[in-house]
């Protein structure tokens, strides 16, 4: 489109006006055309790989994955269990006993606990604390009614319980340090009545894979 004017000096200005273009411009990829959408899209690509190979590939992500490493720890530990037996209701008043670990982990090395049951059936669940502890080393488990059971071969006179579960670790220490994840343990006890003070021979075996400190 044209257009004139003509001033006080009787002068003409003349200036052609072409139509705007309707295709937008951007910064990134120019001005539209046909192909807009497909480069938009080959930005996009390249964009997420770009980023995505730097997350993958970030120090600490590397050095957090470095710092770790899995140990399958495996043992087998024996000694004296003592039970305060009260009607249904079980006290666990001390587990004492010793066995070897995982020489990288404990070694040579000996258990202790306590816990608590309702023996209400012929098997029960039960909870309870407990720690392995080597020369240079100590971890610390519990184990919950959710995951732990002990069946008993009675109701009087010589028994045998059999308990399993699983014990989760709460703490790790010197050579075992920063260690994480569960142990299974499965083991037996003899006693000679269920009802009052009771002790008599355990063993139990452990075993699970853990996250450990390289």
């Amino acid at each position: 489109m044209t257009l004139g004017l003509t001033g006080t000096d009787g002068r003409k200005t003349i200036w052609s006006k072409e139509p705007c273009s309707k295709e937008p411009f951007s910064p990134l990829l120019g001005s539209a055309s046909p192909n807009t959408s497909i480069s938009r899209f080959r930005v996009f690509a390249v964009l997420v790989a770009v980023v995505t190979t730097g997350l993958f590939t970030s120090p600490a992500l590397a050095a957090a994955a470095a710092k770790t490493k899995t140990v399958a720890f495996s043992g087998h530990y024996s000694g004296t269990v003592s039970l305060l037996i009260n009607n249904s209701e079980v006290m666990i008043s001390s587990v004492t006993g010793t066995g070897t670990g995982t020489p990288s982990l404990v070694g040579a090395s000996s258990v202790a606990g306590t816990g608590s049951a309702s023996a209400t059936a012929q098997c029960d669940p039960f909870s309870g604390t407990g720690s392995i502890t080597g020369a240079a080393s100590k971890i610390t488990l519990i184990a919950t009614k959710s995951s732990s059971t002990g069946c008993s071969s009675g109701e009087s006179g010589p028994v045998t319980v059999t308990f399993s579960g699983v014990a989760k670790i709460t703490g790790a220490s010197g050579t075992a340090k920063g260690a994480t994840g569960s142990l299974h343990f499965k083991g037996s006890f003899k006693l000679s009545n269920t009802s009052g003070s009771q002790s008599g021979p355990f063993s139990v075996t452990l075993s699970g894979k853990l996250k450990v400190k390289r």
